[in-house]
Formats: structure tokens, C-alpha cells, sequence
């Protein structure tokens, strides 16, 4: 009975010790973060990420005569420089206009203003009921 004791011991602190080996000498992947250095498919040889400036175009609108919802939104973006605009119909029946710019050196600008005049429905005096 010892000797069984003995030997499960002996087999604990092998795969114990097989193990902690196995860890040293295995490759760190994204799982281990202290060991994470992300793999950019653009990264040369030199050791620079060589990328491209982000660049989009996007456009959006929705013209629905029954609800009244008329509105765009368009976006460009070239590199960290953002241009756009958006319009949409108010309740008081202007179309408000808004065209932005951002970037890192000015941030966000946004330039608004409508068009046509506000239309108030006419109210008049309330009537009693006799």
C-alpha cells in the first residue's frame, strides 16, 4: 500500500512538472494578455503597421408622403477627416439643414439653418358649449 502511494505521488508530481514545462515552452496567443501583441496583416518586416486611412461614404433618406417623415443624412469620410449633412422636416413645417465637419484638430462643427417659415395652426378663441 505504500508503494502504490508512493507511485500516485510520483505520478502527481510528474504531470505536474509535465504540465508547467508544456506552459513555458508553448507559444503565447491572444488569450494570454500579458503576452498579447496583435498580428497586423499589413506590418512589415521594418516593424511598422503600414495601413491605409480609413475612408466611407454613406447616405441615407427616407421621403414618406403619407406620415410626413422627409430626411437624409449624408457622411464622407477621408482619413480622420469627417464631412456631412442632414435635413429634416419639423413639426412647424421648416426643413431644418444641418452640415458638419470634424477632425482632430477642430473637433466636431456643426453649421444649422432652416428653410421656409414656421407654419402655426390658427387658434381661436374656445367656444362654450350652450
Amino acid at each position: 500500500m505504500l508503494f502504490e502511494h508512493r507511485l500516485a505521488v510520483i505520478r502527481v508530481v510528474l504531470l505536474v512538472l509535465t504540465t508547467l514545462v508544456a506552459i513555458t515552452f508553448a507559444e503565447h496567443d491572444a488569450t494570454s494578455y500579458a503576452f498579447y501583441h496583435p498580428k497586423f496583416e499589413n506590418t512589415h518586416h521594418d516593424g511598422h503597421d503600414h495601413y491605409a486611412p480609413p475612408h466611407y461614404t454613406y447616405k441615407y433618406g427616407v421621403k414618406d408622403p403619407h406620415t410626413g417623415d422627409h430626411k437624409h443624412q449624408s457622411e464622407h469620410r477621408e482619413g480622420d477627416v469627417v464631412h456631412g449633412e442632414y435635413s429634416l422636416v419639423e413639426p412647424d413645417g421648416r426643413v431644418r439643414k444641418v452640415t458638419y465637419t470634424a477632425d482632430k484638430h477642430n473637433g466636431f462643427n456643426a453649421h444649422v439653418h432652416h428653410v421656409h417659415h414656421a407654419h402655426h395652426p390658427q387658434h381661436y378663441g374656445h367656444h362654450e358649449e350652450e
